[in-house]
């Protein structure tokens, strides 16, 4: 089976721990390399104060999982994102129907090189 592009936004309880965090990014991101994935990124994000309270809670520790995964694997990954205590909330989507981690990989490269020009261009204009 060929892999798709997806993205999974999952929301931490705040009173986790930094090594209870880690733990959880890791395993989440086990699970899809052990169903034959590939992993393009994983950004978490520090502390933040929720819009709306989530399980009573006022913050958490949002994390954003890119990767190149079959269909099949996305239902394995948010069955382990409902069973896990510390996981809120989550939501995974489907960002294409085809992975090609090299050109992901070089349109993510243009993207960073376009906003530190943008940038360095603001810092010019001032």
């Amino acid at each position: 089976m060929k892999l798709r592009y997806y993205e999974t936004f999952y929301l931490l309880h705040p009173e986790l721990g930094e090594e209870q965090r880690t733990e959880s990014i890791d395993r989440f991101q086990q699970i899809i390399k052990d169903q034959g994935g590939e992993i393009v990124e994983v950004d978490p994000w520090p502390l933040r104060k929720l819009a709306y309270r989530v399980e009573k809670q006022t913050q958490g520790y949002y994390v954003l999982m890119e990767y190149g995964a079959r269909a099949d694997s996305i239902s394995e990954l948010e069955r382990n994102l409902r069973l896990d205590e510390g996981v809120m909330k989550f939501i995974t989507v489907k960002k294409d129907d085809e992975f090609d981690l090299e050109a992901i990989q070089k349109a993510k490269a243009a993207k960073a090189e376009k906003a530190q020009d943008e940038s360095g261009q603001e810092e010019a204009g001032e």
